[in-house]
């Protein structure tokens, strides 16, 4: 099976904690317009952690510098590809970012706490599996993506918090 690996960067604004998400590239072959993380496959040549850090500061020009917080989330499995996904929570001391057009169309900030706010929607695939979809304000975040954010959504909020990063998810 082959590995990927991502990382789940996330910003504090305004004593607010914001996922980074990105749409990819509609040039790219593969998933072109979807909502991901900055990511991609393993080489075997490095570990997965440096995989997602690599591919994090090819796409959005973040430094792994800039990471001043971090935690290895559930692993999950890709329902077509069949691709065993590593995620990484990294909470980023900066906001500077370059995007990498030919792979990202678009960097989007969503307020962690939209994801309490919403509740999440089954989907059926062709193959009979399910997956999941986030339907925010003008931005629907499915699949993979969205089965991260709802395996890790409680531990990063807890984190966050005992780690005193926030005071408070504001999700009312």
């Amino acid at each position: 099976m082959k590995k990927a690996a991502v990382v789940v960067p996330i910003v504090i604004i305004e004593g607010e904690p914001y996922l980074i998400l990105t749409r990819r590239s509609r040039k790219l072959n593969n998933h072109p317009g979807q909502i991901s993380f900055p990511g991609g496959i393993w080489n075997g040549r490095e570990t997965l952690i440096d995989t997602a850090f690599r591919e994090m500061e090819e796409e959005i020009g973040a430094k792994p510098s800039s990471v001043i917080f971090l935690h290895k989330l559930e692993i999950i499995e890709t329902l077509m590809s069949k691709i065993e996904v590593h995620p990484y929570a990294a909470l980023l001391s900066d906001r500077i970012f370059k995007l990498n057009r030919d792979e990202v169309e678009e960097i989007l900030f969503v307020k962690l706490s939209m994801f309490y706010k919403v509740e999440k929607e089954l989907i059926a695939l062709p193959s009979g599996k399910e997956t999941i979809k986030y339907r925010l304000p003008g931005l629907i975040v499915w699949g993979a993506t969205a089965r991260i954010i709802d395996s890790s959504l409680e531990k990063v909020s807890k984190m966050l918090l005992n780690s005193g990063y926030i005071d408070s998810i504001n999700n009312d």
